[in-house]
């Protein structure tokens, strides 16, 4: 079977969705939504990573689309949403968000709410600014106690602007390699073109954000139950995933935390069917 097109595969998503927007100051966020119709299920929203845009959760979205009524941002400052103003940080781009959803989720209806990486890092402030609704969070590899300093995914090059394609794709390639996943083999076509689209557009220095804010504060105070989802092999966790098991369930031992093997940073599209499956049902015990 010929493998389908990237574009293809992107179109195919987007001609589903409904796209709006919400403002803040002089910007606006993008968000799409998959299902806008149906109104009887229930809503999931996800929240992408760092240096990304919705589709981080190509491979989601499908799996997901028959159960749920899907709404997905690009962060502010990614993807076709504007940057916000100056000073950027963690509070202020949650604050957006979570105003953003005040408009987008109508009828003032509960939701369920999936982080993945630097989106993890805004989850617990939303949480607790949409804690009159919110049902769960579930958080997808996010350096909890703060990105590792060591390591490929501090290896990364970067792309200087206007080099010819020939010569960035190699470079795309090895930092995909090196941050996202463990077997090289899972960054195919359709990886290397959204990678390249997102890089192309984001403005948000999202790690120099990160490393100024520590994601446990954060996640202090969540007024609903927590689910943790990493891959086996994320390089992006400090001190390593042992340590941030041992900190979950320390601290929040009612929460679930699961670990997918033989995957990096990541999980939902190196391992999307195995994670897929373990979504759907972290989702539904928590009903």
């Amino acid at each position: 079977m010929k493998p389908v097109a990237p574009q293809e595969v992107l179109d195919a998503l987007l001609t589903r969705c409904h796209e709006t927007r919400t403002s803040f100051g002089d910007g606006h966020v993008v968000w799409r939504i998959w299902g806008y119709s149906e109104k009887a299920l229930p809503i999931l929203v996800l929240l992408h990573g760092g240096s990304g845009s919705w589709n981080h959760w190509v491979r989601t979205i499908p799996a997901l689309e028959p159960y749920y009524q899907i709404i997905v941002p690009d962060l502010p400052g990614c993807g076709n949403s504007d940057l916000p103003p100056q000073p950027i940080d963690v509070e202020s781009i949650a604050t957006i968000l979570s105003n953003g959803l005040d408009v987008v989720v109508v009828d003032d209806r509960s939701f369920d709410l999936v982080s993945f990486s630097f989106g993890g890092l805004l989850s617990g402030l939303i949480a607790r600014a949409q804690a009159r609704r919110i049902l769960s969070l579930t958080i997808v590899g996010s350096p909890i106690l703060g990105l590792n300093r060591d390591g490929p995914a501090n290896d990364l090059i970067s792309v200087p602007p206007n080099l010819p394609l020939s010569e960035a794709a190699p470079i795309y390639r090895s930092n995909l390699e090196k941050l996202m996943v463990k077997n090289p083999e899972k960054v195919d076509d359709l990886a290397m073109a959204l990678h390249m689209a997102n890089m192309k557009r984001v403005r948000l220095r999202s790690r120099g954000i990160a490393r100024r804010s520590e994601m446990a504060n954060n996640l202090r105070g969540v007024p609903c139950p927590m689910n943790f989802i990493f891959g086996e092999h994320d390089v992006t966790l400090r001190p390593d995933l042992a340590g941030i098991r041992d900190y979950v369930q320390k601290n929040y031992p009612e929460s679930t935390f699961h670990v997918i093997p033989d995957a990096g940073h990541w999980v939902q599209y190196e391992s999307s069917k195995e994670f897929n499956e373990l979504l759907l049902g972290v989702l539904a015990e928590g009903r």
